[in-house]
């Protein structure tokens, strides 16, 4: 029997924004011989050329960001790996790359509740580091709110994807507070600045982020 295993963890609890001056920061810093860089669990290539090629225009080549982007989400991974707990069964192995492509596609509902969600890719590091902004309502007169985060795919042993917030600017007038993510160590390692939406611009939806509070779902897919 050939197993594979895709462990998954969506970090979506949207949290108010009322944190400090300080964050915390990555323990898995590459260095800068080639040798040691190849042992680090960098986000790697695998099934994602159809979504990396539809936002290929955000491309971003700022070298430092996005090696920077790249140690937050290892801290991410780190935290993901230790907390992941359960495990879901599936007995089609062609469902693999499909379910895959759901989960990492910005345009899929997987996962979502039934509020008003829209979610879109807004910078691409690599075809599998990103970074999303989403925003939600939960009722139809309820005021809208958003959150960016970066998004990652790790390919080892089982295929990763990790979520996680760091501190974007965003320009968002009625909001300049600097944000934390208390849970991967050394998060002010990465910091970000987006040419925003003009309602974010001018306040008009409020800023939150997501923290390391993951729906840790681990799926088993057997060939029988």
């Amino acid at each position: 029997m050939n197993k594979f295993y895709i462990q998954i963890a969506f970090f979506l609890l949207i949290i108010p924004l009322y944190v400090n001056n300080k964050t915390l920061a990555t323990e898995l810093v590459p260095k800068k011989d080639a040798k040691s860089e190849s042992k680090k669990s960098y986000p790697v290539n695998d099934n994602t050329k159809e979504i990396y090629q539809k936002n290929k225009h955000l491309l971003y080549t700022d070298i430092e960001e996005t090696i920077n982007a790249c140690k937050f989400m290892n801290a991410a991974l780190k935290q993901l790996e230790h907390h992941a707990t359960t495990e879901y069964i599936i007995y089609e192995p062609n469902k693999y790359n499909e379910l895959l492509n759901k989960i990492w596609d910005p345009d899929n509902g997987l996962y979502l509740n039934k509020a008003d969600i829209k979610k879109k890719i807004v910078r691409v590091y690599t075809p599998n580091l990103v970074m999303i902004q989403q925003r939600s309502r939960r009722w139809p007169w309820s005021r809208r709110k958003y959150f960016y985060a970066l998004a990652a795919k790790f390919k080892k042993k089982k295929t990763i994807i990790v979520m996680a917030s760091a501190n974007i600017i965003d320009h968002n007038r009625k909001n300049k507070k600097y944000f934390e993510n208390k849970i991967i160590e050394n998060a002010n390692l990465f910091e970000a600045e987006i040419d925003s939406e003009d309602d974010i611009r001018n306040g008009k939806i409020k800023k939150t982020m997501i923290n390391m509070v993951p729906l840790n779902k681990k799926v088993l897919l057997e060939k029988l």
